[in-house]
């Protein structure tokens, strides 16, 4: 038997903090279509159940366009279980209680829920999801019990010891659920794959957002695929890179240039090192100690750059190197401003290039730019 587990999909998220009203409508419903295509990918590859582990709208404010269509994607696929819980993102009404599609199992209570999955033999595998109340999980924690001879899946939501977020929101104390019978540990709400052991028998899973959305969800998305097997209850799990787009950020090292269009070449060698393509999302960083006379149109770069993907922007955090002995007894208003500078104390190294950055800049006649 075979089970999808995805999270986060934050469907129908705004997604103008970085991208024109136009793109962030393309990215929306792009997001929309990833969701609806996993439903697909089941159906046609002889998937029993797929599990949402919270998140699956963004706020309570979806449009009901997008609920239409992530209902349809259930009714679609009647042989398919959806087995989802309720996040810290989500509403209980998307779906009335009277249009609820019959293969969607909704946990959106606080404590503990269970279903059960028969498997032909008598086995069974059961699927208990767990949303925390005032105490958080602290109540869940003592009143779990599962048993031993079925195969045990528990959904969470929430931030699980070294994944903690910074709103510490929904604490999962990973120690309290070893021992417990646990086979598959099916959590949310931490955007990137991770996975580790829960003993004595089980493992826990983040299986990340389906789609990154901001440059804090760099790397491969999609989703986890456990195969389970029928006799004598043993799975293995494997993560499916499924996004349409993915996003990096990608360091170019620009110690070594001394043009535009030499950084132009370094950002390009750095692109083709990566796994970024132009479908993606991309950051380019600059980095390294450039020399102060470097002639660096920096809005050239950023055209240049935004022109080869469907969205990049360019960060530049090189910094200015200065070789003091070089200015040590040249007779000019450089040298006099270098001498000037590198007995002031007041001022950092970064600081002290900057400054003399703009003044070759002056003398050059050129357009001050930092």
């Amino acid at each position: 038997m075979k089970i999808i587990h995805l999270a986060d999909a934050h469907l129908d998220s705004k997604m103008e903090s970085k991208l024109d009203k136009s793109k962030a409508a393309v990215r929306r419903d792009e997001i929309l279509d990833t969701f609806c295509n996993i439903a697909d990918y089941a159906d046609e590859n002889g998937v029993r159940a797929v599990i949402i582990a919270g998140d699956l709208f963004d706020t309570s404010r979806a449009r009901v366009g997008a609920v239409n269509r992530v209902r349809d994607a259930f009714e679609k696929h009647p042989g398919v279980l959806f087995y989802y819980l309720k996040g810290n993102h989500d509403e209980t009404g998307y779906f009335e209680s009277g249009s609820i599609p019959a293969n969607l199992k909704i946990f959106d209570k606080e404590g503990i829920q269970n279903y059960s999955l028969t498997i032909p033999g008598g086995k069974k595998i059961t699927i208990t999801g767990i949303i925390p109340g005032e105490d958080g999980f602290d109540k869940a924690y003592t009143e779990l019990n599962l048993e031993y001879e079925s195969m045990n899946i528990v959904i969470m939501h929430g931030c699980a010891d070294k994944y903690q977020g910074k709103d510490k929101a929904d604490s999962i104390d990973l120690g309290r659920l070893k021992n417990r019978n646990i086979d598959y540990l099916a959590l949310g709400h931490y955007h990137t794959f991770a996975e580790g052991e829960l003993p004595s028998r089980g493992k826990y899973c983040y299986p990340g957002c389906i789609e990154g959305r901001g440059f804090d969800e760099c790397g491969e998305h999609g989703f986890v695929l456990i195969d389970i097997n029928e006799d004598d209850l043993s799975f293995d799990s494997k993560f499916v890179p499924f996004a349409k787009r993915n996003i990096y950020e990608i360091k170019a090292d620009i110690s070594e240039c001394m043009t535009t269009p030499e950084i132009d070449k370094c950002i390009s060698d750095a692109v083709k090192a990566s796994d970024a393509t132009s479908d993606d999302l991309v950051r380019i960083i600059l980095t390294g100690e450039a020399d102060v006379n470097i002639e660096k149109d920096f809005e050239h770069i950023k055209r240049n750059a935004v022109d080869r993907f469907f969205y990049a922007e360019v960060k530049d955090e090189s910094k200015i190197a200065i070789d003091y002995d070089e200015y040590l007894h040249e007779a000019s208003l450089k040298g006099e401003l270098v001498r000037l500078l590198q007995s002031e104390e007041g001022l950092s190294e970064e600081e002290k290039g900057r400054i003399v950055r703009c003044a070759v800049q002056v003398l050059k006649g050129e357009e001050i730019s930092l």
